[in-house]
């Protein structure tokens, strides 16, 4: 569900410090926590999550250095409550977006957004804050929508976290809960990651694709900071808790941009270098109710909404 359509909220974790094993208790090592997880999310019927996602940039808007009077600061936040039970194909999720950009010299400009969603089946019912219902009906069936375990978010973690080289770092208690601490090591998908999300950044600043960015890879990967860390039950040896962190600093450059007389891109002469951008991102997911009974309901002025079906995409095919 691409995490539930929006991510996240802020909350207090009870966490303690490092413990050791107790006597008689036969420590695994991270190879067998990483096969465990994948057996016990492939099984699980539902779960409960909340997540938080956490975005800062501060852009220099002076190429020369950055001071307290030319430093805009754009915060944006993302929280999600969810719910999913795989067995009956359905699930629902509150979120709550929160903006906020501070410019030197003026009032901080602040907005937030809130929605709730439901899925069941192939249908998603989407409840906005001004109180309107959307029903958007997906031309495909349950099946293929749910299938596979689409979305076991749980699973995908698993998967994920088996897929990489990581090491046990200690034991921590999460929500009472014993737990391992592992460490996912960064490689080059976290670096490749990187650089996607420098770009993305740099080309929504400068309005691509009327214009083209450009940035140094060199400064991107000096500056870079990257943790991922997962907490493993020991009790079911399912994820109970997932966090990233990431932060780099780049300065892009303007280096081409669109034509407005032919409508095409065309490179510059010179780069057109911009201020740098500070870049903080955190993501933490928290799971529980693992397999607890689930009921989703909609509520019943959803249902009367006539559903919308976008048309399937038709692929001719030239001979």
């Amino acid at each position: 569900m691409k995490r539930l359509l929006l991510i996240l909220v802020f909350m207090a974790v009870a966490i303690s410090g490092c413990m050791e094993e107790g006597p008689g208790e036969k420590a695994l090592s991270a190879s067998e926590l990483q096969v465990q997880a994948v057996n016990s999310a492939d099984n699980l019927s539902s779960y409960s999550l909340i997540s938080s996602a956490n975005q800062t940039l501060e852009l220099n808007t002076s190429a020369a250095n950055a001071t307290s009077a030319n430093v805009t600061t754009i915060m944006e936040s993302v929280t999600t409550a969810a719910s999913v039970n795989l067995s009956a194909y359905t699930a629902k999720a509150s979120g709550l977006t929160r903006s906020r950009v501070e410019v030197p010299g003026q009032a901080a400009n602040s907005s937030s957004l809130q929605a709730d969603f439901y899925q069941i089946g192939n249908s998603t019912y989407v409840h906005e804050s001004n109180g309107n219902w959307t029903h958007l009906k997906d031309p495909r069936s349950a099946e293929e929508i749910w299938g596979s375990g689409n979305n076991n978010q749980v699973k995908t973690l698993a998967n994920s976290i088996n897929q990489s080289s990581v090491q046990i770092v200690g034991s921590e208690m999460i929500e009472g809960e014993d737990t391992y601490k592992l460490e996912i090591m960064t490689g080059s998908g976290e670096y490749n990651n990187l650089y996607t999300t420098a770009f993305s950044l740099a080309a929504k600043m400068i309005q691509y694709p009327m214009l083209i960015p450009s940035i140094n890879s060199t400064e991107l990967n000096e500056t870079s900071e990257m943790e991922k860390l997962v907490w493993i039950s020991k009790e079911t040896n399912m994820p109970r808790k997932y966090m990233s962190s990431m932060s780099f600093k780049m300065t892009p450059s303007i280096v081409g941009g669109m034509d407005p007389s032919t409508g095409q891109m065309k490179m510059f002469n010179q780069s057109v270098r911009m201020g740098q951008i500070s870049v903080n991102i955190e993501t933490t997911d928290l799971y529980y109710d693992f397999n607890k009974p689930t009921q989703i309901v909609v509520p019943e002025d959803a249902l009367l909404v006539k559903p919308m079906t976008p048309e399937p995409i038709q692929v001719v095919s030239q001979t």
